[in-house]
């Protein structure tokens, strides 16, 4: 009798959760869009806007379910001993057609999460690829595979539906290929801080922010 295979020492954890009640967000003119170079998606993130868009009072029921997410995300798929969290900064991507983003990861936060608000099933999944360093140790079997392999594949897409978070370390390298639609595709990602329980180990603590609004 032989038992199942169990992968070890993954690259990261990616999680779904699909929104049960949708927020409508009736225009996407109240917010400060900028243009990033090479046709990267048009964001909030580096212009006037609130570096943290989840304290926009139409979106603030948005971020209680983002919440409730990331801790099921730590308590259950990181077991992580932790103090508090908070979300550190969020942000609008507006993929305009003929638009993409590079693979990038966040390397300023512990886990991540990227919302669909607004998407079309042709629109491009979101794409998950592990750096070079880890792919080919050995003989290189990338061409080889019979049929898609979960656990040795270098790349796996998970689609950009309306409606559904998706949740992951921060630093997995991500990224979504040219947007062929006529339709924009408009995600909301954000990034997550956390301190952690008090150990005999060395630890670090992150000091939250004040918060954009209380500010003004």
């Amino acid at each position: 009798m032989t038992s199942a295979g169990i992968p070890i020492f993954p690259a990261g954890v990616v999680k779904q959760y699909k929104n049960p009640n949708p927020p409508e967000i009736a225009s996407m003119d109240d917010f400060n869009f900028n243009k990033q170079a090479n046709s990267n998606p048009e964001t909030t993130q580096f212009g006037t806007e609130n570096p943290n868009i989840l304290e926009h009072k139409v979106l603030l029921d948005l971020k209680v379910w983002f919440e409730e997410c990331i801790k099921d995300y730590l308590d259950n798929e990181m077991t992580l001993d932790y103090k508090e969290f908070w979300i550190s900064e969020s942000w609008l991507n507006k993929s305009w057609p003929g638009s993409h983003q590079s693979m990038h990861n966040h390397g300023n936060s512990l886990i991540s999460g990227v919302y669909y608000h607004k998407t079309i099933p042709e629109h491009p999944p979101l794409i998950f690829e592990r750096v070079t360093a880890n792919l080919d140790p050995f003989v290189s079997l990338r061409k080889h595979y019979k049929a898609s392999n979960q656990n040795f594949t270098n790349k796996i897409g998970m689609p950009a539906e309306s409606g559904t978070l998706i949740m992951f370390n921060s630093y997995l390298y991500h990224g979504f290929g040219v947007n062929n639609t006529k339709e924009p595709r408009i995600s909301l990602p954000f990034n997550v801080l956390a301190n952690l329980s008090d150990r005999d180990s060395f630890k670090m603590d992150f000091v939250k922010q004040e918060s954009w609004l209380e500010s003004k």
